[in-house]
């Protein structure tokens, strides 16, 4: 079965292809769970303690690598600022990494195998991680918008990275889940969230169902992830639109499976987040889709 295709969120510096990191920060304040529409590779080297992807929790140890698919959430869990933190990215989207397999490699299928299970984390050999981080400070120097030139200079950086990275995720079992970390009754706040998120829900029924005040709910799961609770909820609602509107479901119905009460709501919600209608974003993507595939109808 074909890979999906996937529209592209801009990247930090503005791309839609692909986007390489490594740094050291002395001080650096996170923004909590997220998610997008292209891959990460993340390694981690020194700094954080908890990473959550969707329901599972992680704890980081050095040299680890989580390989993140698109349109699952992610980000640190607990911390809001950390000190020396030490880490390296890859950003790609699956356009860029099929072209990365000149169409001899199905690179998407290789990554879907080793994730398959919600199966994220890995520990790499130190010696791999570290030239992994040389690599991708390399394909940082590249500015926003690089040219046909600085493009090959990148690809033929990613192609080891991703090389080192694929083949010694596939020789290692994937590292064991941690405990439930720091506040467990946060976590399972945040669990019963991501899998009822499109039906009916408010703050006063979580905090009835969890036993809590509504203040101590609000205040702990902003600690816990960075977002107020209805911000959260929205947040999840909207990026599950998002990826329906790669099919052709009607947009009415989309808004109604997405658990908005009419589309009027669901439209004023995702231009807000998205600075586009759902209907522009959908046009988008089929912009996209027949720039790769000419022949698509």
């Amino acid at each position: 079965m074909p890979a999906p295709n996937y529209t592209y969120n801009e990247m930090n510096h503005g791309r839609t292809e692909y986007e390489g990191f490594y740094g050291l920060a002395d001080h650096i304040r996170f923004y909590g769970l997220h998610c997008h529409d292209f891959y990460e590779f993340y390694i981690h080297f020194q700094g954080a303690k908890y990473y959550g992807i969707d329901n599972e929790v992680f704890l980081l140890q050095p040299s680890q690598l989580l390989i993140i698919p698109p349109f699952h959430m992610h980000g640190m869990l607990c911390d809001e600022e950390l000190n020396h933190y030490e880490r390296a990215y890859l950003y790609l989207a699956p356009a860029f990494m099929a072209a990365l397999g000149c169409g001899q490699i199905d690179l998407e299928a290789r990554v879907a195998r080793l994730t398959a299970g919600d199966r994220f984390q890995f520990a790499l050999p130190p010696d791999c991680a570290r030239e992994c981080g040389r690599l991708l400070h390399e394909v940082s120097k590249t500015g926003g918008d690089p040219t046909p030139w600085e493009k090959f200079r990148d690809a033929s950086r990613i192609l080891p990275v991703l090389r080192i990275l694929l083949e010694a995720a596939q020789r290692l079992t994937p590292d064991a889940q941690a405990p439930i970390p720091v506040n467990p009754m946060m976590h399972q706040v945040l669990i019963y969230i991501n899998d009822h998120c499109t039906e009916p829900m408010t703050l006063k029924y979580l905090s009835e169902r969890f036993g809590l005040s509504a203040s101590t709910l609000s205040h702990e799961f902003r600690r816990y992830i960075h977002h107020s609770v209805y911000d959260y909820i929205l947040y999840r609602r909207i990026m599950l639109a998002k990826r329906m509107l790669f099919g052709s479901a009607p947009l009415s119905e989309i808004a109604y499976r997405c658990g908005f009460g009419d589309y009027s709501n669901f439209l004023r919600a995702f231009r807000k987040m998205n600075g586009i209608s759902p209907n522009n974003y959908r046009l988008q993507i089929q912009k996209k889709r027949q720039v790769q595939d000419p022949d698509a109808n």
